[in-house]
């Protein structure tokens, strides 16, 4: 494994960022291209995790993690190499979960911690030996795990699922059947028995799906329509609750042929029904969704915004870049992470929202 350089990118010590930001000390790898993909806080245990890889073309992806010290420096604890980290549950010092999905240089795995080390832990899926879990989440006692899981040869198939941790393992939750039709990326919700699961339909043109649960099963909710071309892309972020009538999906509709044409895509839930909203942002992604401190954000290369309860509005970043992730501080604070400087070798920085 190689090793991690303590590095602070674009701040020197605790000095407050502009904007707002207080820059933190992380971890970073000068030669190889390092990245944040997740971070979870709960319990009062911050942890982030991502991959790095050799400059350039990647050949290969090694899972990296960190853990935020109450100092506010991050400090990297070894864990096993299941690629590309996908997300990430924390509910307090002995209990953080991470997931990988399944691509090219990257198998589908998942991690327990227990206070002490990682362990892979199974998650079987009936008649499917290939999973690529895609979004793992703690909603009050309850953790779950969403994803796609295939099975290839003569017989291919592939079909979502859903899981949850029951007395140290991974239990499987039936779905509806035409959920074999869907692909499911992100879960979250206002309680154990009001959640959401958000995706898009496997076939062309794409439109958005939504699935609640209400503590007992998973059932369909109708989503608005999209005007999605044949050759669009549709890109689910995430979904969470800022309360249980007021619930938020994130989104990217992105043309094959002009990617740079990406549209930002926001639905609202008001306990009745699924609408679309204008963000303040007409062009570009979206990204997660993260309540911290009485708001819930909107974290993304193209748009940092902040809702209040009664309207987004768009917030500056650090000067160290734009973040991609984050997570609520014990203290009610923001912290993000993203990636800067050497675009051939990136290096993650973290920052803080200041009060």
């Amino acid at each position: 494994m190689a090793t991690a350089v303590v590095a602070v990118v674009g701040v020197a010590g605790t000095a407050l960022a502009e904007g707002g930001w207080t820059g933190e000390e992380f971890p970073g790898r000068p030669d190889m291209a390092s990245y944040v993909s997740t971070v979870s806080s709960g319990g009062g245990a911050t942890w982030a995790f991502g991959t790095y890889s050799p400059p350039g073309s990647p050949v290969s992806t090694t899972a990296q993690g960190f853990r935020r010290q109450d100092d506010g420096r991050w400090v990297e604890v070894p864990m096993p190499n299941i690629g590309q980290v996908a997300s990430s549950a924390v509910t307090g010092p002995d209990n953080a979960w991470v997931v990988s999905q399944f691509s090219k240089f990257s198998r589908g795995a998942t991690l327990h911690w227990d206070g002490r080390a990682w362990t892979e832990v199974p998650l079987v899926v009936p008649d499917a030996p290939r999973i690529s879990p895609r979004d793992v989440a703690a909603v009050g006692p309850d953790v779950w795990a969403i994803g796609s899981a295939y099975r290839d040869g003569e017989d291919p198939l592939s079909r979502s699922f859903a899981a949850r941790w029951v007395d140290g393992g991974w239990q499987g939750v039936a779905l509806p059947p035409e959920t074999d039709d869907q692909v499911f990326t992100s879960i979250g919700g206002a309680a154990a028995d009001d959640l959401w699961m958000a995706g898009t339909t496997a076939g062309r043109p794409q439109q958005l799906v939504s699935m609640h649960w209400d503590g007992a099963r998973w059932s369909h909710v109708p989503m608005p329509p999209l005007d999605t071309a044949q050759s669009d892309y549709l890109t689910v972020h995430d979904v969470a609750a800022f309360r249980p009538d007021d619930v938020w999906l994130s989104a990217t509709q992105t043309p094959y042929d002009t990617p740079e044409a990406s549209r930002p895509v926001l639905m609202h839930w008001d306990g009745a029904e699924w609408t679309r909203r204008e963000p303040p942002v007409p062009v570009g992604k979206l990204g997660e969704l993260v309540q911290a401190g009485g708001a819930l954000w909107n974290l993304s290369p193209d748009a940092l915004l902040r809702y209040d309860g009664t309207g987004w509005q768009h917030v500056d970043g650090p000067p160290e870049g734009a973040l991609g992730n984050g997570a609520e501080l014990p203290d009610g604070r923001l912290v993000g992470t993203g990636s800067g400087g050497d675009s051939y070798k990136p290096q993650p920085f973290a920052v803080v929202q200041s009060r």
